[in-house]
């Protein structure tokens, strides 16, 4: 069941979509019967089966799609629907991602399904603004919860540190990565340090780190390594139709520099692995507390390097020195130097590159995730059956 806000399949890309979609096709794979709910695409289109998953659609109202009372009303309007169909399929597991609140709403009486929840960010139930509605119901969303699920260690430790009566029916899951599609190019040679391309993929936002990137790449990388590049790859925002002050004046600055360019985003799956596989360092330098970093999954699995920061559950996703390099959130210097280390090093970015391929496969590889969450549902069975 996804949050109201994401349509699913996904429009935009976002990694909440993304694992829900994924995490379904691998589970009707291995011999289950899914089903999706989410939010309509806008094209009438009330249910669909795709590659075996069915999905049900909600339709919101242009009405309570936009402004300032959307948050709470559309949330309603959403989750009371989807309630109905949850009555309708019965299912024997319910697996809830992210608002709280919404798994609380959405429960039918007398439902004898399990909820199972996933947290894939850290705003809901203790952040602020138009958040603040889910806080009350935080509790009560996670007392209906057999499981709750956390993408990363960090927000694992997060929740328990907040509510602590979630200890015992915690665990970590972290995102899958499609190593079928992300995979390194067998033919693509290893660029030389003059012709690198240092790589972001993500919102161009303040706390992505886009500037202080910007900053490490003019400052210090550029003069350093003469001909290489940074490329940029994603959109201005998620929600906002129009760019921010931040966004027009980087970009501004970028144009400027003929070794920068901002590319706007791909949400075709092939189209962004070819761009992986194109790099030679792909850098997440996010200056909030990141849930995990699936671009850093996807780099990974395409065989590059990473550089991230230390801020949240990032540095869970790279073995550190061995699949990437961890530096300092915030530190431009920091992060300039750890990716010339790698430009100027190819034996090093060479076994790096194998490296990463095969730490994002062991360790994140949706055969790897699936099996993880088909374990939980299963024990969750079990409890259902022997009365626990």
């Amino acid at each position: 069941m996804a949050p109201e806000l994401l349509p699913v399949p996904p429009a935009k890309g976002g990694a909440i979509e993304r694992w829900i979609r994924d995490a379904a096709v691998r589970l009707v794979g291995r011999g289950h019967e899914v089903h999706v709910i989410a939010r309509d695409h806008g094209d009438g289109v009330a249910s669909s089966v795709i590659d075996g998953v069915r999905y049900h659609f909600v339709r919101i109202p242009a009405a309570i799609d936009s402004g300032r009372l959307a948050g709470l009303v559309r949330g309603l309007w959403y989750y009371l629907h989807v309630r109905g169909i949850l009555k309708r399929i019965a299912p024997d597991i319910v697996h809830h991602h992210s608002r709280p609140a919404g798994l609380w709403l959405s429960a039918p009486p007398g439902l004898a399904a399990r909820y199972v929840i996933s947290l894939h960010s850290m705003d809901y139930g203790w952040g602020f603004g138009y958040r603040a509605w889910d806080r009350p119901f935080f509790a009560r969303g996670l007392a209906l919860a057999s499981r709750v699920l956390c993408v990363s260690n960090f927000i694992e430790r997060h929740t328990v540190e907040r509510y602590p009566g979630a200890r015992g029916r915690i665990a970590t899951v972290y995102n899958g990565v499609d190593g079928e599609l992300f995979c390194p190019s067998p033919q693509a040679p290893s660029p030389k340090p003059q012709a690198a391309t240092v790589l972001y993929v993500g919102r161009i936002e303040e706390r992505k780190g886009v500037k202080l990137l910007v900053d490490a790449f003019e400052q210090s990388i550029s003069r350093r390594a003469p001909e290489a590049r940074l490329l940029m790859v994603g959109p201005h925002s998620y929600w906002d139709a129009q760019p921010s002050g931040y966004y027009r004046t980087l970009a501004d600055r970028c144009a400027s520099n003929p070794r920068i360019e901002m590319r706007e985003p791909t949400y075709r799956d092939a189209e962004l692995s070819e761009v992986y596989r194109r790099a030679t360092v792909s850098v997440v330098p996010s200056v909030f507390p990141e849930a995990l970093g699936l671009t850093s999954l996807e780099a990974q699995a395409s065989g590059v390097p990473v550089v991230v920061s230390d801020s949240g559950g990032l540095p869970e996703t790279v073995s550190p020195g061995e699949s990437g390099i961890v530096f300092e959130s915030g530190n431009a210097e920091q992060l300039a130097e750890a990716v010339l280390a790698l430009l100027h090093d190819e034996p090093r970015r060479r076994s790096m590159a194998a490296a990463a391929r095969a730490w994002a496969m062991a360790r994140f590889s949706w055969d790897v995730i699936a099996a993880q969450l088909e374990r939980v549902y299963l024990d969750v069975v079990q409890d259902k059956l022997t009365g626990c």
